[in-house]
């Protein structure tokens, strides 16, 4: 099941949380890794010899087209690059809202950009995976640049799945909901906030990276080649229904 043998798959953000799961995830479903950061990634991606470690900052349009010219064939990519600093918009800095669109948004953008030139001049169907979130499909306080950035990844995937879905090329999402990565380790000390958002998940448990990189997993795989234009939320039941808390 979601086998991924020979296939050359570029993963973003691959030295840590979900990129870095995903990394590894295909690389045992068979298939051989470039895994991308903007440090490198090959001391923390967990990946064995065999495999590829590039530096990568997503949001430099000028190395984003060097680094993917030179990896040759690539089947299938997954954008996990992203950042969050936290601001409602009262709070909000300008530069720090610059800062998320470029590496979230433009970032991912650009990735799928040159992975889908290299796609259609070699010919080539593939699968590409982008990573929004649970706040890219609805309101939330508090962290205004981030949703706003992974909303318009939701429909950067939409609008890529629509023009490219005639050349056989499937454009996918998943939506984490609350994942215990570097990225959310300030909620750890978080207190009954931390307490309240778990239980606005359905499992009431936080997440783990490894399950939204079984995910991706499955939506690179020919197991997914009748689904395109989709977010998968990877979320407890976040994004299904708000149960009070009461003590369950």
């Amino acid at each position: 099941m979601n086998d991924l043998t020979g296939r050359r798959i570029l993963v973003t953000g691959a030295a840590s949380g979900i990129g870095a799961a995903t990394a590894r995830r295909c690389a045992a479903a068979g298939a051989i890794v470039i895994a991308a950061d903007r440090v490198d990634p090959k001391d923390t991606s967990g990946l064995a010899e065999g495999h590829e470690h590039v530096v990568l900052d997503v949001a430099d349009a000028e190395q984003v087209a060097e680094v993917v010219a030179g990896l040759g064939q690539i089947d299938g990519l997954v954008n996990a690059a992203g950042i969050s600093i936290p601001g409602g918009i009262a709070q909000l800095d300008t530069a720090n809202w610059q800062k998320i669109l470029d590496v979230n948004l433009t970032g991912t953008m650009l990735v799928c950009k040159q992975v889908t030139e290299h796609l259609l001049s070699s010919r080539r169907q593939g699968s590409i995976v982008n990573v929004s979130s649970v706040y890219g499909l609805t309101g939330g306080s508090g962290n205004v640049s981030y949703n706003v950035s992974k909303s318009g990844v939701w429909q950067l995937t939409r609008c890529m799945a629509a023009d490219l879905g005639g050349y056989g090329i499937r454009v996918n999402a998943v939506a984490p909901g609350y994942i215990e990565t570097p990225m959310t380790d300030i909620l750890k000390n978080a207190g009954p906030f931390r307490d309240q958002f778990i239980a606005m998940h359905l499992l009431k448990r936080p997440g783990k990276s490894e399950e939204v990189a079984a995910a991706i997993n499955f939506l690179l795989s020919d197991d997914a080649a009748y689904i395109t234009g989709t977010n998968l939320p990877v979320d407890g039941g976040f994004t299904a229904a708000h149960v009070p808390n009461v003590g369950m």
